[in-house]
Order: structure tokens, then C-alpha cells, then sequence
């Protein structure tokens, strides 16, 4: 486990670097993020390169013995590049073209764009890939963010055209995939063939917009090949790296971690609701690759664009910093080194202020590096748990909700977030992954059916797994179209039952759910009454039309169990399920986070204020080495690695 920084060189004096590099040693950090945002100063003509400042700054710094993680700039082409080529910019939704300035304004897809992106990554590979202090790269950086993942321009229509021929094969095949029998939306010619910005009346065809939103994301992880493959070329043995930053849904990120060694993801935790949702992230970047992830940005202090910018306490980098570790990263980066004085980031702390003094940040990150020379990094557990998703059900249900308020993301959130208050760990894996070494599973809203995949559940249930599935599974084939046969489309024999009638629920009127032996749980949004052929009802409808028929079944499948939620799943409802399911369950006291490591367990208290964990046995706190019996005290946004 190493800890770094991102720096900007070209925006410091050269007389500082010598000893911002020192300075950073000084805090115990190894890696050195630079480069990403200066196409302009490396390319500030288009046959005119300048190497002098970065050969400059690459060598301070190495000199310091920090290793340097090289950016590719293209998220920010000069304004020389779209003076004279405004074609490659991005047109959005409102037809209208991305001037210059800012970030992420070009079209990945434009052919043009990537020819110049090509130059300019070949030319920064081939100066700089076998020097010996570049021990990584990061390309491009946070490809999708600021809504760029989809672009509307004349070359997208071209491209999407395209791809739906080399998709589909004929115009018969694609007219029979999308239903365009539909309000006479046949098509007799590819050009025919609309972008789902394209004003209509009654909206798009929905099979039309998810392949669209396909077609977009694998855009953006072919740019990303293209680089990736520049970069393997020219310096071969230096591990590939790009960020990603959460809530950026636009592309398939388990496609994305496929092009390079190491996915990394950017934690800003005042961008999140809470501590349970950055957990839910490290498990999401995690399970991408189904390996140890890098951090390459974390928040260091307060910074500058959430709606309130909120101060951060002492102890929180450190609690931070702890959480990324004990759920996977193996490298973590602060972002930034020194607080900015131009530019669109001036409130963004740093390790270092405006005036160059040390931040509470660069305390705290250097306490870290401390306490992990002393005592070892933590390092997770495997996990028993999976939660299943796919980008494709996102995307099909973020263009139908059907029903008021109804989420994707919310939904997973919520899952994660009552396994993770029970102290539960959980890998977050793509659908149809190996489920092998996993006790249980839960598939969240599976709704796009995958005959391929119902039979592997269907061995894993068989051979002695737990799936747990929500409402609106495989209601729709991969096309977006309703199935012709009763939900869940080939998987009512592994549940032994189907849904007899489903239905979006008003706000106003929930309904109620009731498990045997418990009392009644208001279930809000969507409700499916299931009928069981073989499966046994653990929980029936109350307080609706629907009351006696069974919510939730379970049937056994094999040595194993398949459980079925017709009912939203709110936290109260999975309370109730979980410990039926998991014996380990119990619920955690407030704002605690109990990981377990491979060695142990790790405690983070996520509040300000103290509080005593109640533990079975005697454990013994590893960074302070003392002796506990059968509780552990945590201070306000304390930290405790617990071993026995």
C-alpha cells in the first residue's frame, strides 16, 4: 500500500518543486500524479512541442525518490487544437456545440479528435515511457464526467448508424429487435435511423435509446483502448491506469476496467450522502476487476463544488483514508498538494495551503503513513456476499421508471447500505460473473432476462447458494422488449413461482408487508403479488386488495435457496430478511463500519461522537496495542484495527 498526491508543476514557480518533492517524502508519500491537464504547455502549437518544464519537473522529483503516475492530457485538448478544428467538439442533447474551456469538451468518438489524441499520447509514450521514475499511467482522466459520455453530432449519427449495421446485419433484424412495427417506425435505410436527441412526438422507441446508450459507452472505452494500446507499445511493464468518478453512469464501467491493469476511482466523500454510499463506491471499483483498486483522488479537506462545501474535522482524512484501504485500494492519492490560486478549483484544499503551510491534511496523511510502516496495511477479507448489477438494467430503467421516484442506484444503495449496517461485506460484481466462493447472492432489478445466465443461477443455486432477486426481474429481453411468457422469464422454476400481477405503487398508499411471526412493514413504490407453485410465502401482502397473497417467497432449488421480493426493499424489509439468510447479521450501533480484514476486523466511527462497540471475545488494538475484552471504544471519527 503506497500513499501520494496529485501535483501541478506548470502551476507553481519552478523554484518550488525541489521542495514540494521534499515535502512530500517528508510526509511518507511515494507516488506523484502529474500531467493530465497540460496539453497546452507540452503541444503549444500544433508542430511545436515543449519537454524542457516537464523533463524538469519529472526529474525534481524523481530526484526526492518519488514515483511519478504520467497523465495523458487529452481531457483538455488547447485551444489551438478546437480553434481550428471545432468539429471535434461535443454537441449536447440541446443541439447546441461545447465551446472552449473547461474539460471534456470533444467528441471521443470523432475520428479527427482521436488522430490528435493519438499524437499527442504517442509523443508523451515515446518520451517518457522507459524512464525509470514512471511507474504508471493514467489515461485521459475521468472519462464520462460533466455529462461527456454521449455526444449528439453529425459523426455520432454516422458512427451510431454504422454500429446498429454491424449490430444488427440487415434493417429486417434491427426492425424485429426494436418492435418497429410500433406507431410505423420501420425503417428502410440506415441513414433513416434517428439520435434519441432528435425531437419526436411521444418519445423514443426505448430499444432505440438503450442501444444508443450501448453504442455511446463502448465510444468511450475504445478511446481508452486506443490509448491503452499507444501506451503498451511504448512502455511495456508499466502498469496502465484510468479514474473514474462516481455517479458518472453514462458508461459501462466493468467494460472500461477491461482495457487497463488497474482501475482507479476519485472519493470525494462531501460529494456523497453519506459514509455508506463511499463504501458502496470502494466495493462497486473493487468488484470492476475483482481486485485491489487505486484511490486516485482523495478529498484532503473541504473543497470547492458540492452545494455546501462542509468543514472537515480532525480524524476524517485519517478515517478516510483507513476506509479505502480496508475495502481494496491498494495505492491512495490526495488530491491536491497545494490549495490553487487560478483556475476553477481555488477553494479545493490541499496538503499544503495557499501560503504553503502544512494542513491538517498533510498531518493526518503523514500519521497514516506512520501507522501503516509501523503496523502493515490493512487488507480486506474475501467477501461471501455478491450484489449483482448491470449497467444495461440501469440504463433500461432510467428510460422507464414507471413508477414515481423509483431509482436504480437507489435501489442498490439500499441494499448495500443494510448489509453494510449489519456488518455485512459485500463485492459489488457485474450480472453474470462467477459466483463461485460466494455464499449468497442478490441480483438488484435484473430486468433485462439472459436465458445463459438464469442456468448458471440455476447450477449455483443448485450446488448450494443463496440468490436473493428484487422486483422487475426479467420482465424484457436484452432488446428492451416485454418477454412473451410469465416473470421472471426463465427463472419461475428456480423460484418456484411467478408474479401473478405487478404494479406501480402511489406515493400516498403504500402498502403493507407482513412477515410470519413479525409485525407489518410498509412497503412504498412497486408491488408484484407472486404466485407460488413450489416456493413457500416468508412474508404476505397486508392492507391492499392483494392482502393473504404472498410478497416475498423462498424455495429450495437443490442443496440451495432462491428468494424472491416482490416488495420494494426498503431497510426495514431487508432487516427482516437478512438475519433469515445470513446468521452473522446484527445490526451495527450508528455510523459504525465494522470491515473485516484478513487478519482481523477494522471499526471506523464515521460520527464526531464517541462511542463504545460492543464485541464477542478479546481483541487487541494493533495500532495502539492495547488489550480490550469484549468492547472497543471509538472516539469521534476514531479508528480501530482489531486483531485476537
Amino acid at each position: 500500500m503506497a500513499l501520494g498526491v496529485c501535483y501541478y508543476p506548470e502551476h507553481w514557480p519552478e523554484d518550488f518543486w525541489a521542495s514540494d518533492a521534499q515535502k512530500m517524502r517528508d510526509a511518507g508519500l511515494e507516488y506523484v500524479r502529474i500531467g493530465e491537464f497540460a496539453w497546452a504547455l507540452m503541444q503549444p502549437a500544433p508542430d511545436i512541442y515543449d519537454w524542457e518544464w516537464l523533463d524538469l519537473a519529472i526529474e525534481t522529483l524523481a530526484a526526492a525518490g518519488l514515483k511519478i503516475v504520467l497523465g495523458t492530457p487529452t481531457a483538455t485538448p488547447p485551444a489551438w487544437l478546437t480553434a481550428s478544428e471545432p468539429a471535434v467538439l461535443r454537441v449536447g442533447p440541446d443541439g447546441r456545440r461545447l465551446a472552449h474551456g473547461g474539460r471534456r469538451q470533444a467528441c471521443l468518438v470523432n475520428e479527427r479528435y482521436r488522430e490528435l489524441s493519438r499524437g499527442i499520447v504517442s509523443d508523451l509514450a515515446r518520451r517518457y515511457g522507459l524512464h525509470p521514475a514512471v511507474a504508471a499511467w493514467q489515461i485521459d482522466n475521468e472519462i464520462g464526467n460533466h455529462g461527456s459520455g454521449r455526444c449528439y453530432c453529425d459523426h455520432c449519427r454516422a458512427a451510431f448508424q454504422h454500429w446498429l449495421q454491424a449490430r444488427y446485419g440487415s434493417l429486417s433484424a434491427l426492425n424485429t429487435a426494436w418492435g418497429a412495427t410500433f406507431w410505423s417506425q420501420t425503417y428502410s435505410a440506415w441513414v433513416q435511423i434517428p439520435l434519441p436527441a432528435d425531437p419526436v412526438g411521444g418519445g423514443h422507441n426505448p430499444s432505440l435509446v438503450l442501444d444508443y446508450r450501448r453504442w455511446a459507452s463502448a465510444g468511450q472505452v475504445s478511446y481508452c483502448r486506443m490509448q491503452a494500446e499507444i501506451l503498451q507499445a511504448h512502455s511495456p511493464g508499466r502498469p496502465l491506469l484510468t479514474n473514474i468518478a462516481p455517479g458518472d453512469d453514462e458508461i459501462n464501467w466493468f467494460d472500461l476496467a477491461a482495457e487497463v491493469d488497474t482501475i482507479a476511482w476519485d472519493n470525494y466523500p462531501h460529494g456523497f450522502p453519506d459514509w455508506q454510499a463511499v463504501a458502496l463506491f470502494h466495493d462497486h471499483v473493487r468488484g470492476l476487476k475483482q481486485k485491489p483498486f487505486w484511490v486516485m483522488e482523495q478529498q484532503p479537506g473541504p473543497i470547492n463544488w458540492t452545494p455546501t462545501n462542509p468543514p472537515v474535522p480532525p480524524g476524517q482524512v485519517r478515517a478516510w483514508t483507513y476506509q479505502d484501504a480496508a475495502h481494496g485500494a491498494e495505492s491512495v492519492l490526495y488530491f491536491r498538494w497545494r490549495a490553487c490560486w487560478l483556475g476553477q478549483e481555488q477553494y479545493h484544499s490541499g496538503l499544503l495551503d495557499q501560503a504553503s503551510r502544512l494542513s491538517r491534511g498533510y498531518g493526518e496523511a503523514q500519521t497514516v503513513a506512520q501507522e501503516w510502516h509501523a503496523h502493515g496495511q490493512p487488507v480486506a477479507a474475501p467477501r461471501k456476499v455478491a450484489l449483482l448489477i448491470s449497467y444495461d438494467d440501469l440504463w433500461a430503467q432510467q428510460l422507464d421508471p414507471h413508477a414515481q421516484g423509483w431509482s436504480y442506484w437507489r435501489l442498490v444503495q439500499t441494499i448495500h447500505r443494510s448489509l453494510t449496517n449489519h456488518g455485512i461485506g459485500v463485492d459489488v460484481l457485474r450480472r453474470g460473473a462467477d459466483l463461485s466462493g460466494y455464499s449468497l447472492a442478490v441480483a438488484v432489478a435484473p430486468m433485462l432476462a439472459d436465458p445463459i445466465e438464469a442456468a448458471g443461477w440455476m447450477d449455483w443455486v443448485a450446488a448450494g447458494g443463496t440468490l436473493v432477486c428484487t422486483p422487475r426481474a426479467a420482465t424484457k429481453g436484452q432488446d428492451n422488449r416485454t418477454v412473451g411468457e410469465a416473470f421472471p422469464a426463465d427463472l419461475t422454476d428456480l423460484f418456484g413461482m411467478d408474479v401473478a400481477e405487478w404494479t406501480a405503487l402511489d406515493p400516498a398508499r403504500p402498502w403493507e408487508v407482513t412477515f410470519t411471526n413479525s409485525a407489518s412493514i410498509t412497503a412504498p413504490m412497486w408491488a408484484e403479488v407472486l404466485h407460488p407453485t413450489l416456493a413457500n410465502p416468508i412474508a404476505r401482502w397486508g392492507g391492499s386488495y392483494a392482502a393473504g397473497e404472498a410478497a416475498i417467497t423462498a424455495c429450495t432449488y437443490g442443496k440451495g435457496l432462491a428468494v424472491y421480493s416482490g416488495a420494494y426493499p426498503t431497510e426495514a424489509l431487508l432487516a427482516e430478511l437478512w438475519p433469515r439468510l445470513l446468521p452473522s447479521a446484527a445490526l451495527l450501533p450508528a455510523n459504525i463500519e465494522r470491515i473485516e480484514l484478513t487478519d482481523g476486523i477494522l471499526l471506523i466511527n464515521h460520527s464526531e461522537e464517541a462511542i463504545s462497540v460492543p464485541l464477542p471475545g478479546s481483541w487487541r488494538d494493533r495500532l495502539s496495542n492495547e488489550t480490550g475484552t469484549n468492547s472497543c471504544y471509538l472516539p469521534g471519527l476514531g479508528v480501530r484495527w482489531l486483531t485476537q
